[in-house]
């Protein structure tokens, strides 16, 4: 079997409705976070794309895949990306993890099992939006989300997924940030 290639996806198209702006133009580094991760994902992968929703399309100067109406929920990133580019596998950073680094990502792609559907860190549960989903993933998340499913990380606790286990340091680099009191620190 050949091991699928892998492109990169860089998830921004979310709401932020906690945050109270679009959290992927926030900058923690010395770009806003949507050039941040896609610069990141650029050191793995050929192809790096933005997935975003209808609005933020209109001002994306990356390479990006909007958002399909056809899903709903946190796997419309995923789904539309895996629905443009189907042989392919997907190493996804959501924008809001502003700790992810280089290590991280390099143990994720060297740890990645391409017969398994995702290859993705265990810290007490399954990190979805730090993960490798493989082509094989597709069809039956689309069978997961009609049957009313839109959370990530129930698929993975459901279906074959390669779980990596996590240091307390790798867990501290996956924190997300979703609202404006959460430290940076």
């Amino acid at each position: 079997m050949k091991v699928p290639e892998l492109y990169g996806l860089v998830l921004i198209g979310g709401e932020s409705r906690r945050m109270g702006k679009d959290k992927s133009l926030i900058s923690y580094h010395s770009t806003n976070q949507r050039k941040h991760s896609f610069d990141l994902l650029s050191h793995f992968c050929r192809y790096v794309y933005l997935s975003c929703n209808t609005n933020q399309a209109k001002s994306i100067t990356l390479p990006f895949i909007e958002d399909s109406n056809n899903y709903k929920g946190p796997l419309k990133g995923i789904l539309s990306a895996q629905e443009e580019f189907r042989e392919v596998a997907w190493l996804v950073l959501a924008c809001d993890m502003p700790f992810v680094d280089e290590e991280v990502l390099s143990i994720l792609v060297k740890h990645r099992d391409p017969n398994a559907m995702a290859t993705c860190f265990y810290h007490g549960f399954p990190e979805p939006l730090c993960s490798i989903w493989e082509p094989t993933s597709y069809r039956v998340l689309i069978d997961f989300v009609n049957c009313g499913n839109f959370r990530p990380r129930h698929f993975l606790e459901k279906h074959p997924a390669n779980y990596i286990e996590t240091t307390r340091e790798v867990q501290r680099k996956l924190r997300n940030l979703n609202s404006p009191g959460e430290s940076v620190n």
